[in-house]
Formats: C-alpha cells, structure tokens, sequence
C-alpha cells in the first residue's frame, strides 16, 4: 500500500513540473507571436509611409497618382503653393515615419530583442 502511495506521490510531482514546463512553453510562443506581430505592424506601417512618399514625389514632378492608374501620363506643372504644400506634407510624413522607427526600436529593446 505504502508502494502506491508512494507512486502516485511521485507521478503528482513529475505531473506537475511538466504542466510548469508546459506554461512556460506557452508563455515563449505567446511572446514570440506578440513579437511578430509587432514586427508585422511595422512593416505594414513603413509600406504605407513609402507609398505615400512615392505619390508626393509623383505629385511635386507634376504627375498624379488617378491618371497614372488610368494609364494617363500627362505631366503638368505645379504651382509654387502646390509645390509649398507638397514639401510640408512630405517633411511631416517624414517626422511621423522617424518616431514610428524610434517606437518600433523601443518596443522591440523592452521585449528583450537586438
């Protein structure tokens, strides 16, 4: 009886390190996906911020982005307000695209990644 006893008691213990094991396992993937999708966001953000700076330059050589999909290639001259406009729009983008960097390379240093 003291056998069984015993047995049971020892396959408890070996039962519950390995559910520790397990949660540990768990939390590893959690954090990992978490990771990527961070990582994905990112890359998601930068796409957008490339496009948008693609059109701005398409835009200050006097070409616009609705004709282009329409395979219409006329240029046309803009004017120096326009031209003003386009700057600012696309220093600020800028500005907004460096902090988007600075917040992805801070995340990535408090989860621990180089």
């Amino acid at each position: 009886m003291n056998y069984i006893v015993g047995f049971i008691f020892i396959a408890m213990i070996g039962y519950l390190f390995e559910q520790r094991r397990h949660i540990k396992f768990l939390e590893q993937v959690n954090h990992n996906q978490e990771t990527h999708d961070v990582m994905t966001a990112h890359q998601l953000e930068l796409t957008r911020h490339k496009a948008k700076m693609l059109e701005l330059t398409l835009n200050m050589f006097g070409y616009n982005v609705e004709r282009f999909e329409a395979s219409d290639f006329t240029k046309s001259e803009p004017s120096q307000e326009q031209l003003q406009e386009i700057w600012a729009e696309y220093l600020q983008l800028q500005q907004k695209s460096r902090s988007a960097q600075i917040k992805f390379e801070t995340e990535l240093e408090l989860r621990g990644i180089e």
